[in-house]
């Protein structure tokens, strides 16, 4: 009777402690594979564990970690599926969720979409979390283009976040109908945008092809007058459109400027030596 008793304990233990070891590989698996940047392999090796694994709190960690790893590889359609199924599990922390479904609107430029997540996760969070959370959400309101509201949203946060919003919306952006305007006469769209080394090969150019048409047209050449024509005619009309794209270059270099600003110091990271807990980091 003893010995069938300590037949049983010992199969088990040995079951239990074989279930804990191939646990531990495959943890040890996709930390190695994330520390390699195997993004799509962490994925599907985060998908797996979450399949085989019985506790809900432990599959929402994997399916939200699958989700992260997919958004890094710019599959953001997946990504989203598996955070549904995270998010159905009802095991974890509101703002850990709308963070990443932040992230995931903010990489299919839907800034409209990705403030009202950041949002919804200021409110829930405390602490780095809700700086972090705000920070973004600034972002994108910039980003969207509700200048309102991204004041709004500053003054709630305050400090640096406040003066860099401030900053951005005191400042001017240019105008892509003036800039096109002003490249009616080459190199001056580029210089209203500051692109002042456009702006000069512009008039170099332009300069060089009028010459050559004045120069082919005084000697008669008039096959090669029409070929610096057209030319010209290219590079004409190129400084226009070069003073509008200059202008909507120099908004998007204004934009990125305060958004790099905002985050600067800040990063959704989760921490997978924490496994299976989930543990995010949102400074470094």
């Amino acid at each position: 009777m003893r010995n069938s008793r300590f037949a049983r304990c010992l199969l088990v233990w040995i079951a239990t402690t074989s279930v804990a070891f191939a646990a531990d590989v495959d943890l040890r698996l996709v930390r190695e594979l994330t520390a390699e940047g195997d993004l799509a392999g962490s994925a599907i090796e985060f998908r797996r564990l979450a399949l085989s694994n019985p506790d809900a709190d432990a599959q929402a960690v994997y399916f939200w970690s699958a989700a992260f790893e997919l958004w890094r590889a710019g599959d953001f359609s997946r990504a989203d599926t598996l955070l549904d199924r995270a998010e159905d599990l009802q095991a974890l922390p509101n703002h850990e969720l709308t963070l990443l479904r932040g992230e995931l609107a903010l990489s299919r430029s839907a800034p409209g979409e990705a403030a009202f997540f950041f949002e919804s996760a200021a409110r829930d969070a405390e602490g780095d979390a809700r700086d972090f959370s705000l920070r973004k959400q600034v972002a994108a309101q910039l980003i969207s283009g509700d200048r309102e509201a991204a004041q709004r949203t500053a003054m709630a946060a305050g400090g640096d976040v406040e003066r860099i919003a401030n900053e951005y919306t005191r400042g001017r952006s240019k105008s892509p109908t003036l800039g096109g305007w002003l490249g009616l006469v080459p190199g001056l769209g580029y210089a209203y945008a500051g692109e002042y080394a456009n702006a000069a090969r512009s008039v170099i150019l332009n300069g060089l092809f009028i010459w050559g048409m004045v120069e082919t047209a005084e000697r008669d050449q008039w096959g090669g007058f029409a070929a610096l024509t057209f030319f010209e005619f290219t590079w004409y009309s190129g400084s226009i459109y070069g003073g509008v794209d200059a202008s909507h270059r120099y908004n998007q270099r204004r934009l990125k400027k305060a958004e790099a600003a905002l985050t600067a110091g800040y990063a959704l990271q989760p921490d997978y030596t924490a496994l299976p807990a989930l543990q995010l980091r949102y400074r470094w």
